[in-house]
């Protein structure tokens, strides 16, 4: 029975959100962690008035956390005076199920939630902020979003046939005119050393010698802080095989559309 009154609350639900609140729910599900200002830049944007989509972002996650459907993190991004905007929001337990109904997947149970590290919600929202980067810039007309997959998983047979696991974060696929960018996203927040960036880089490597996506082998993009990083980055890149190079790019957050529509050099091997 209390099964039923939870489905029959959840279907009550579905029918309240609108076209734009299950566009957030979806983004949250795909991002796993955006920001308020995130939010806002995403999906507030009819109005020229900046303090006006703010305020309707406010209301929105708000409505969307009292229904369940969203959750806030404890912990806010920027400080005090970052205000609504660095609120950090998931995907709470109304907001799985439906999710998992909208997919055809029934009104299934859903996990637990949990209370991240800072580091893992820094790294999180960096990946989020690339999305939101190549959204606007589709939304602007420089080329089109066909895919952004966070956290892709690619197996492939490595050295003497041991099983090994790709795990990018995120695969981009960006169309600009008659080209089509495919890039592996690395997100870089300075806190590996250079033995842990390069043995990421050698991954990519083996893949690649494996005959990973045959056809045409994504690039992998490192994105980072810093111009010291960047720097650091090249290094490590330049350190591997002469024929490794040619698969990576590394950029800041800043100068990566730029990278990935052409309209700015790269760092890197392959033009």
């Amino acid at each position: 029975m209390r099964r039923r009154a939870v489905a029959a609350r959840l279907l009550a639900l579905d029918g309240e959100l609108s076209v734009r609140d299950r566009e957030i729910t979806e983004t949250v599900r795909r991002v796993q962690l955006v920001s308020g200002e995130q939010v806002r830049r995403l999906f507030f944007t009819d109005s020229q008035n900046p303090a006006t989509s703010a305020r309707l972002a406010r209301r929105t996650l708000a409505r969307l956390v009292e229904r369940g459907v969203l959750g806030r993190l404890e912990r806010r991004i920027g400080g005090v005076r970052a205000g609504a905007a660095g609120h950090v929001y998931f995907t709470a337990a109304a907001g799985q199920r439906l999710l998992a109904y909208w997919q055809g997947e029934g009104l299934r149970r859903t996990r637990s939630p949990y209370e991240p590290t800072r580091a893992l919600v820094r790294h999180t929202l960096a990946v989020a902020e690339c999305y939101v980067l190549l959204v606007e810039a589709a939304r602007a007309g420089v080329g089109e979003l066909l895919t952004f997959e966070v956290e892709p998983r690619q197996a492939f047979a490595g050295a003497g046939g041991a099983r090994m696991v790709l795990r990018p974060d995120a695969f981009v696929r960006l169309e600009v005119g008659e080209y089509e960018e495919r890039a592996w996203l690395e997100i870089d927040c300075a806190t590996e050393g250079r033995r842990a960036l390069a043995r990421k880089c050698r991954a990519y490597l083996a893949a690649y010698q494996a005959g990973v996506e045959p056809q045409v082998f994504p690039r992998v993009v490192w994105v980072t802080t810093t111009a010291r990083r960047v720097e650091l980055l090249s290094e490590v890149c330049a350190s591997l095989p002469a024929e490794a190079w040619e698969l990576f790019a590394v950029t800041t957050h800043e100068q990566l559309l730029g990278l990935l529509t052409g309209t700015l050099p790269q760092i890197g091997g392959r033009s």
